[in-house]
C-alpha cells in the first residue's frame, strides 16, 4: 500500500484499516456490529467477501458501505469501486448522498465528485450505477477492484453472476432481509462458507427506540413476518402452505369477540363472473352483520339485483367499495350509469406501503389478519366465509414484500373463488383509519377523453380511461 497523507500530515498506519479511518477520519462513532463489518471488510491480504443483513433502519448504507467506498478509494491507489443495486434510484437517492456527505470532509485530498461518479487524484473511482443486464455489468477490472451490492435483495441472479467474474478484490452485499430466495439469501444459506456474516437487528441500533419497536409489533404482531425483515434482520419464510389467516386465529378471534362499538357502516362488493358467487358484505361499526350472496350468469341482471340489496340495506353510495379488477370495471360502470357511483378499488393496485406489500389486495387481507389475531372485529356465523379466510396463503417474494396466492392458484389446489372473503376484506379494510387508501374514480366523459382534459393522474395505479 502507498504511503498516504493529507496536507498536513501523514496518516498513522493505524488509521488505514476501514474502523480507524472511519473513527479518525470521517469522526464516526461506530456501533458494535459496524467495527465487525469493517474488520471483515478491511480483511487480510486486502481481499475480503463480506455479506450483511440488517433490519430497517440499521444505517447499514450511511454508516458501512458510503465509508467503505471512500476509504477504497483513498486508501488503494488506481483502484476502482462499484456501487450498485437493483435500481438506479437507490444508488443515486441512498447511496450518493452518503458518499457526497463524506467526501466534504476530506477536501484537501484530492477528490472531484459528482452525482455518482468521484475521482482521486491518486487515480482511484467510485462508480454509481444499476443495470438489469449482466452483460453491461461485466469488464470491471483493476488490481483492488471493490464491489458493493446495497439492498443486494433487489438484485437477480444473473448480476451476481457477473460480478463474481470480475473477481473484485473485496466484495460488500448488504440489504434488508426479503424471501427465502435469491442470492442473497443463498450467501446466507449455501454459500455461507464463503463469506463473512453478519445479522444486525434493531436492537444493536442504539438510535432506534425501543418505542418504535414496540409500535411495530403493535401494528403487526410480533410474530408477522415483516417484523422478522424489518425488526430482527430474519429472512422472510415463503412456504406456499403459509395462510393469511391460519385456522386458529379464526377459531380464537370467533371465539373472543369484542364489544359491538362504532356506527360507521360500509359495504364491500365483490362481483361474479363464470357462474361465481356475487357477494356483498355489510360492516356497521365493528360488526360484520351480513352477507348475501347469489349467482346469475346473467351480469346486467346482477346489477339491478345489487341495486335492490342496496336499497334494502338503506345504503348510500359513498359507503359501498367494490374490485375493479375484470368483470368488476364494467359492472362497475353499469352501478354507476344507473346512478350508484360507489368506490372503486384496484386490488392489483399500489399498495399504501409499498415496501411491505406487492398490491392493494395483499395490504388488506392481512389488515383483516391482524384484527382478527388481536380479537378487534365480530364476524358472522359463515362456513364458507370462515374457510376462504383460513385457505388462502401467501408468499414473501425476494423483496420482501408480501403477496398473495392468486384465485387461479386457488382454483388448482381445488379451491372456490373467495368471493365473500374479498367483500369482507372490503368492507373492513377500506375505510376507518385507512381512508387514504380508498381509490375513488369519477368516469370521464366522452369529450373529456377526446379533448385530453381529464387528468390521468387522477386515476387509480394500473387503471387506463376506458371508453
Amino acid at each position: 500500500m502507498a504511503e498516504v497523507t493529507t496536507k498536513t500530515k501523514k496518516l498513522d498506519p493505524s488509521v488505514t484499516d476501514l474502523e480507524n479511518f472511519s473513527r479518525e477520519i470521517f469522526g464516526m462513532d461506530l456501533y458494535q456490529w459496524q467495527i465487525d463489518a469493517m474488520k471483515a471488510i478491511t480483511g487480510k491480504g486486502g481481499k475480503s467477501r463480506v455479506a450483511v443483513r440488517a433490519a430497517n433502519g440499521s444505517g447499514k448504507t450511511t454508516c458501512l458501505a458510503a465509508p467503505a467506498a471512500l476509504w477504497h478509494a483513498l486508501m488503494y491507489p488506481n483502484s476502482i469501486t462499484i456501487t450498485t443495486s437493483g435500481v438506479y434510484r437507490q444508488v443515486k437517492e441512498q447511496m450518493w448522498p452518503c458518499i457526497r456527505s463524506l467526501a466534504a470532509k476530506v477536501k484537501g485530498w484530492g477528490i472531484q465528485v459528482n452525482q455518482t461518479d468521484l475521482v482521486t487524484n491518486s487515480g482511484s473511482r467510485i462508480i454509481g450505477f444499476s443495470t438489469d443486464d449482466p452483460g453491461r455489468f461485466e469488464g470491471w477490472h483493476a488490481e483492488s477492484l471493490m464491489i458493493i451490492i446495497d439492498e443486494a435483495k433487489t438484485v437477480n441472479d444473473g448480476i451476481f453472476e457477473a460480478v463474481a467474474r470480475c473477481q473484485p478484490t473485496r466484495q460488500i452485499v448488504i440489504s434488508s432481509p426479503g424471501g427465502t430466495s435469491g442470492e442473497f439469501y443463498r450467501i446466507f444459506n449455501k454459500q455461507q462458507h464463503l463469506w463473512s456474516l453478519h445479522k444486525v437487528t434493531s436492537y444493536d441500533c442504539p438510535h432506534i427506540s425501543k418505542e418504535w419497536i414496540e409500535e411495530q409489533f403493535e401494528r403487526w404482531g410480533r410474530d408477522h413476518p415483516l417484523i422478522k425483515s424489518m425488526v430482527f434482520g430474519e429472512f422472510m419464510e415463503a412456504d406456499d402452505e403459509r395462510l393469511v389467516i391460519p385456522w386458529a386465529t379464526w377459531d380464537n378471534a370467533t371465539a373472543n369477540p369484542p364489544r359491538k362499538s362504532g356506527k360507521d357502516v360500509s359495504c364491500g362488493v365483490d362481483f361474479a363472473g363464470g357462474g361465481d358467487e356475487n357477494a356483498m358484505a355489510i360492516r356497521r361499526g365493528n360488526k360484520v352483520e351480513k352477507i348475501v350472496t347469489w349467482r346469475d350468469r346473467d351480469t346486467m341482471a346482477s346489477v339491478g339485483r345489487f341495486i335492490m340489496e342496496f336499497k334494502k340495506e338503506g345504503l348510500k353510495e359513498d359507503q359501498i367499495y367494490c374490485d375493479v379488477g375484470g368483470l368488476g370495471l364494467p359492472m362497475a360502470d353499469a352501478l354507476a350509469e344507473a346512478g350508484w357511483n360507489i368506490h372503486r378499488v384496484n386490488f392489483g393496485g399500489r399498495a399504501q406501503d409499498p415496501d411491505a406489500f406487492v398490491n392493494r389486495s395483499a395490504e388488506m387481507w392481512f389488515t383483516v389478519a391482524r384484527l382478527l389475531e388481536k380479537c378487534e372485529i365480530i364476524m358472522p356465523d359463515d362456513e364458507v366465509l370462515a374457510q376462504q379466510l383460513t385457505q388462502r396463503r401467501c408468499s414473501a417474494n425476494k423483496n420482501g414484500k408480501l403477496n398473495l396466492e392468486s384465485k387461479s392458484e386457488m382454483k388448482a389446489r381445488g379451491l372456490s373463488s373467495p368471493d365473500r372473503a374479498d367483500a369482507v376484506v372490503m368492507a373492513v379494510g377500506a375505510k376507518g383509519q385507512l381512508d387514504d387508501m380508498l381509490m375513488e374514480y369519477v368516469r370521464p366523459s366522452l369529450d373529456e377523453v377526446l379533448n385530453g382534459s381529464f387528468p390521468e393522474d387522477s386515476l387509480p395505479d394500473g387503471m387506463d380511461v376506458g371508453l
